[in-house]
């Protein structure tokens, strides 16, 4: 981080423009301007009796070098003025050794001569919690950089008094699936290098959006709880950088663009494009993101995405026991702290228990698994509670796209009545041979039934790990003159 001390000029200078210049560098001296690890450029500006930063070109920034002029000279610069005092700040910047990352919501740091997790509470002074395997504390100063886009609103401060299990009165969930949402929310408060997609499900009036925006509350709270459904790819990843956590509401369908995108999400992806105003220069922008997504329907269609999902189904709520809006946050409210305070306790106490897990076998998502079963250890469930939780949610998940795969079905009839344990052909072929385990009207069903041995190939793969849990392994392999698949059933 460095402070600038460069002053501008121009030929082009109007009367009067040079000495505007010179005055708004000024005062840009307060703000420390350095260029962040992914490339961005940010300042470190005093905002309300705390430092903040902001980005160099944010409208936020912009509005702050305009108040700082004005209550100093009385005047506005001009506008082209603002924007070359903006590029200097960026030029003095971006030579510097030092490029700090900068995050929102949630960081990592050495607290003293320890690896520390971060949370920023979002308030006025500064403070985040400061969170690590001996536990968890508000910090003034963090050794971190924290951003706060647009919206973000603050956490309040957690109670130490709190208990975790002061949120089940609050979500209309079983034991199975709060435990799920335990791990998933706890998960969500450190940085990690995946986040399996939170997929709530239920009919009207289960409390899918109050779900939802408890998540939003206990993570990262905004103005605006939920966002519609984006657009295009390139929507979802900026939407996605700007923030912590996405939240997407009444979800119905999912194209197959935003389904890879959500995926790309998940595990960390990017998108480029050229820099306005430039030749060749790239723009790019990565993320690694927790999402929420609820809707009424079963709207993860695609195998990848339902394998990085977690799936909360909500059943319907009774009359008796239903709330008013009011009275019901203004109980959640209450004890609001005390259950963030909770959530802290178990992320403090899996990362205690995280050294000391060892699982039989690794699941996809594997990180959040490790680290659900170690929450589960800090809060005292059963050993393997959690762990026995996921794969279930997961068979759950295969079954269905099995049931709903027209091809899935015939597969498994093929194996169950007609053909032997083990069978190898070319890919016409097996569609060939499964086309008898199809009725015509069924074969005939618009896009379920692969009308080419390529596209038979391409579902069979995304239905193969599906396929595996119900015994039954699909094999691809390659010759010098064709392509053959083997279809091989287990006996386990």
């Amino acid at each position: 981080m460095i402070k600038t001390s460069l002053t501008v000029t121009t030929s082009k200078a109007k009367p009067g423009d040079a000495r505007a210049i010179d005055l708004l560098m000024t005062l840009a001296k307060a703000a420390q301007c350095f260029q962040s690890a992914d490339g961005r450029f940010h300042v470190r500006v005093g905002l309300g009796g705390c430092d903040e930063i902001l980005e160099v070109r944010s409208r936020a920034f912009h509005d702050w070098l305009l108040d700082a002029y004005l209550k100093e000279f009385h005047a506005l610069p001009p506008r082209w003025v603002v924007n070359r005092v903006l590029d200097a700040l960026e030029a003095g910047a971006r030579f510097a050794v030092d490029k700090p990352t900068v995050h929102v919501r949630v960081g990592r740091g050495l607290g003293g001569n320890k690896s520390c997790y971060y949370l920023d509470l979002g308030d006025a002074s500064g403070t985040a919690v400061e969170i690590g395997a001996g536990g968890w504390s508000v910090v003034d100063r963090p050794p971190v950089h924290f951003r706060r886009p647009e919206g973000s609103l603050p956490l309040p401060e957690p109670s130490h008094e709190g208990s975790i299990e002061l949120l089940q009165p609050f979500v209309n969930l079983g034991e199975p699936e709060f435990r799920l949402l335990i791990g998933w929310m706890a998960s969500a408060l450190r940085p990690m290098a995946s986040y399996p997609v939170l997929s709530i499900h239920g009919e009207r009036g289960s409390s899918k959006s109050t779900l939802a925006q408890i998540v939003r509350k206990l993570i990262d709270p905004q103005s605006v709880p939920f966002l519609w459904v984006p657009r295009s790819a390139r929507e979802l990843m900026i939407t996605a950088a700007g923030g912590w956590l996405l939240t997407i509401d009444n979800v119905s369908t999912l194209p197959d663009w935003l389904s890879n995108g959500l995926c790309s999400l998940a595990t960390g992806g990017g998108i480029a494009g050229r820099m306005p105003f430039t030749t060749d220069e790239s723009n790019v922008i990565y993320a690694v993101r927790p999402v929420v997504l609820n809707g009424i329907d079963e709207f993860v269609g695609r195998d990848d995405l339902a394998d990085m999902s977690v799936f909360l189904n909500l059943p319907p709520i009774s009359p008796s026991r239903r709330r008013t809006e009011d009275e019901f946050w203004t109980q959640f409210d209450r004890q609001y702290p005390r259950i963030l305070g909770g959530l802290l306790n178990a992320v403090a106490g899996a990362l205690r228990e995280l050294p000391s897990v060892k699982l039989m076998e690794l699941p996809p998502m594997a990180d959040f698994a490790f680290f659900g079963e170690a929450i589960g250890r800090a809060l005292g469930w059963p050993a393997g509670a959690f762990i026995s939780a996921y794969d279930n949610n997961r068979r759950g998940t295969s079954a269905r796209a099995l049931e709903e795969s027209l091809l899935g079905t015939a597969l498994i009839k093929m194996i169950e009545w007609g053909e032997p344990e083990t069978w190898t052909g070319s890919p016409q072929e097996l569609l060939d041979l499964l086309a008898r385990w199809v009725s015509p009207c069924e074969a005939q069903a618009g896009k379920q039934w692969p009308r080419t041995p390529a596209m038979l190939a391409n579902e069979l793969r995304r239905l193969a790990p599906e396929l595996r849990t119900r015994g039954i392994d699909i094999l691809f392999r390659r010759t010098s003159t064709s392509r053959l698949i083997t279809v091989q059933a287990r006996g386990d």
